[in-house]
Order: C-alpha cells, then sequence, then structure tokens
C-alpha cells in the first residue's frame, strides 16, 4: 500500500506543475496582447523615419521634437545600429510577464518604410546585424 503522504506529494506536485503552466501560458497571452500594442504605438511614432534620422543618433536625440529624441525617450529603448540603407532600433517592454516570457521589439527602418517584427528573446540576444542585407 502507498502511503497517504506521497499520494498527497503526488498530487501537490502535479498540481503546481499545471499552475506553473497555467500562469505561463496566461503570461504569454498577455505578452502577444502588450507587444501588439506596443508594436502599434511604435510603428506609429517611427513613421515616415529613414535610416538618414537616426545615422547621428546622439545629436539627433538632443534635437527637439526630432524622431531621434522621441525614440531615445521611450522608457523601454535599448539601442540603434544605423547605416546608410537601414536603421536596426530594439525595444525591451516591461511587464509582470518578463519572469515567463522575454520579448523584444525589433524595428528596421529603411527607405522603404518600417518593419517592426517581435521575436520571443530578449533583446540582449537580439543581434542588429542579423537585420542588415
Amino acid at each position: 500500500m502507498v502511503p497517504k503522504g506521497a499520494v498527497v506529494g503526488v498530487v501537490a506536485l502535479i498540481l503546481i506543475v499545471v499552475a506553473f503552466f497555467g500562469v505561463k501560458r496566461h503570461a504569454d497571452g498577455l505578452a502577444t496582447t502588450q507587444m501588439d500594442e506596443r508594436v502599434a504605438e511604435l510603428t506609429e511614432l517611427l513613421e515616415g523615419s529613414t535610416p538618414e534620422d537616426f545615422l547621428a543618433f546622439n545629436a539627433g536625440s538632443q534635437t527637439a521634437g526630432s524622431v531621434a529624441q522621441a525614440m531615445a525617450d521611450q522608457s523601454d529603448f535599448v539601442s540603434v545600429i544605423a547605416g546608410a540603407d537601414r536603421a536596426v532600433a530594439r525595444f525591451q517592454p516591461e511587464g509582470w510577464w518578463q519572469g515567463f516570457t522575454e520579448r523584444c521589439v525589433v524595428a528596421v527602418i529603411t527607405a522603404d518604410g518600417v518593419e517592426l517584427e517581435i521575436p520571443k528573446v530578449p533583446c540582449i540576444q537580439i543581434d542588429p546585424v542579423e537585420y542588415e542585407s
């Protein structure tokens, strides 16, 4: 006969695992919703931007009303790497779900427009050079 304590322990362990995956699934859904909202905000912020807007990012971020200043003022801004034909900016939004699911927003700015992607990894793991062609 199996001891009553062992059965209780196994049941408790199963409940903990189920709860963990339930919280993780909820966090993933919340993260997706919040990231979609953030992409919409960043799309509006970066609308009409070109790589030239970011070539002299430090100087541009000191210019009142510039898109570089608006980007640098974002609380979740991580970095921008700009070249003549492409700028790649990273944003790491925060939320309680960060402990369960890391997300990063990568904005690729070209003369043709702005594309935003949401890789499901922390920004620190994103190599902006990978987004250059």
